[in-house]
Formats: C-alpha cells, structure tokens, sequence
C-alpha cells in the first residue's frame, strides 16, 4: 500500500512524541543511548555529564559535531533541526567552550523541547556562562526564521524522515547565510533497498524508508542551490545501509 506523504508525517510525528514521552525500552535489541553514543565517538568525558533520562531519548543516525568548525567565527549561529531533546546542541556547547553564540533547537515534538530544556539547562548552569540555547516548536520544512540567519543547519537522523526532501532542503538553503554550512548525519544507500524493507511504516521511523543512494542525494542537494557535497565519514550499518555524515554549502 502506497501511504500519502501527509499519513507519513503525520505517523512519524505521532510516533516520535510518544518516544519522547515514553523513552524507549532497554530491553530493545538495539544499541541505543549512552552505548550508542560511545559508539558513534561523542566525547565520553561529555556523555558522563547527560542527565540519564535524556538517553532514552536520543535518537541519532551518526555523530557530526567533529566536522563543525567556526575557524575564528565569533558569536556563530547553529540551527538544530530536528533536534528531539537537544543533545548535540549539549556537545557542541560543552565540547567546543562555545561561551559566544546561538544554538537554536527546532523540533515539531513539543514532549521533546520540554524533556530537553528542563534536563539540559540544568545540566549546563553547572559549567559556567554558555552560549544562548533556544527551544522552538516548529516543522522542519516551514522554518519560522528570516532569510540568512545561520552559519551551520545540523541535522541528525532528520533528513530522511521527510519524504518531500526538497522542501525541507529549500527551506534549509532559505535559512542559511552565504557560505553557511549544512551537515547532516542519515543513512545513505549503496544500492537499492529490498523490496520488503520498504512496504513497513515503520521503516520511516528509523530512517529506512526514506534513504536515497549517494547519487541521489548529491543531485537533489545541487537542484536545490547546495554547492560542494561530500561524504566525510561513512561506516557500514547493514548493507546496503550506510551511517554517514554529509556536508555541503550554500553559495549564493
């Protein structure tokens, strides 16, 4: 059964607000929270500082604050899109003494802003003056922001939630100053998915369903005004599956 893209939205979102409530359950034979985080490379002198009830509600596809880089850049300005509760706006605070600038967590799930702000604020008064951080309720793809207003979008495990990817990443170019950066970190493809993958919902949810192959998602970032994409890490998740963090900029 082909499902409409407004079902599709509506079933991830209605899904994620329950995870956020709910947190998901350890006794899911995955690995998630803090072992996933250790695993993907987040700063373990770092993770130790999470509040615990924020791990069961961390859902990311890789680990892009490595590659995020100001070069001398006062006072930058980072959108979190996507962001659930937070937790790399959390790293790159901490991980980079970012005391100057903006981070800017946008999530459709209010369940997660609330968990996020409440836990993560905290967590940061203990560590001194920061960067301002930000909590908006809003949908990715109707950004409430003026034209030109960041230097980084980040994306984790968000992109490929959104089957209508060019409006999100028309929306995300919109925002972007001039030479602004887009890092993202999703699954991508070698190769087409099996067909039994595809037919469940809830292949949206773990961002499946809406994979595109290298190829594709280099060509849908150059038709919506993105110049330089590239892969910067790629690791084997189940093939034809692949964890990877991709940047490109905008160039106007």
């Amino acid at each position: 059964m082909v499902e409409s893209t407004q079902n599709i939205k509506n079933y991830i979102r209605d899904a994620y607000r329950r995870l956020y409530s709910n947190g998901t359950s350890r006794d899911l034979p995955i690995v998630q929270g803090k072992d996933l985080a250790c695993a993907l490379g987040y700063d373990p002198c770092l993770t130790r500082l999470v509040p615990e009830a924020l791990w069961a509600r961390f859902f990311p596809c890789g680990n892009p604050v490595p590659w995020i880089a100001f070069e001398g850049q006062r006072a930058p300005k980072i959108l979190n899109l996507g962001s659930g509760v937070g937790l790399d706006a959390f790293f790159v605070v901490l991980g980079m003494a970012m005391r100057d600038g903006t981070v800017v967590n946008v999530d459709i799930a209010h369940e997660a802003l609330t968990c996020g702000k409440s836990l993560m604020e905290a967590a940061l008064a203990a560590h001194g003056p920061r960067a301002h951080i930000f909590w908006v309720q809003a949908d990715a793809d109707a950004i409430p922001f003026s034209d030109a207003v960041f230097d980084l979008v980040l994306m984790n495990g968000v992109f490929n939630l959104f089957e209508c990817k060019d409006l999100l990443l028309k929306e995300v170019f919109r925002v972007l100053k001039n030479r602004g950066t887009l890092l993202l970190a999703d699954l991508v493809r070698t190769g087409p998915l099996p067909q039994e993958w595809g037919s469940a919902m809830e292949g949206w949810l773990w961002c499946v369903n809406g994979s595109m192959e290298e190829q594709e998602l280099f060509d849908i970032l150059h038709t919506t005004g993105f110049a330089g994409a590239e892969i910067l890490r790629k690791d084997c998740e189940v093939d034809p599956l692949w964890r990877a963090i991709v940047r490109a900029r905008k160039i106007s």
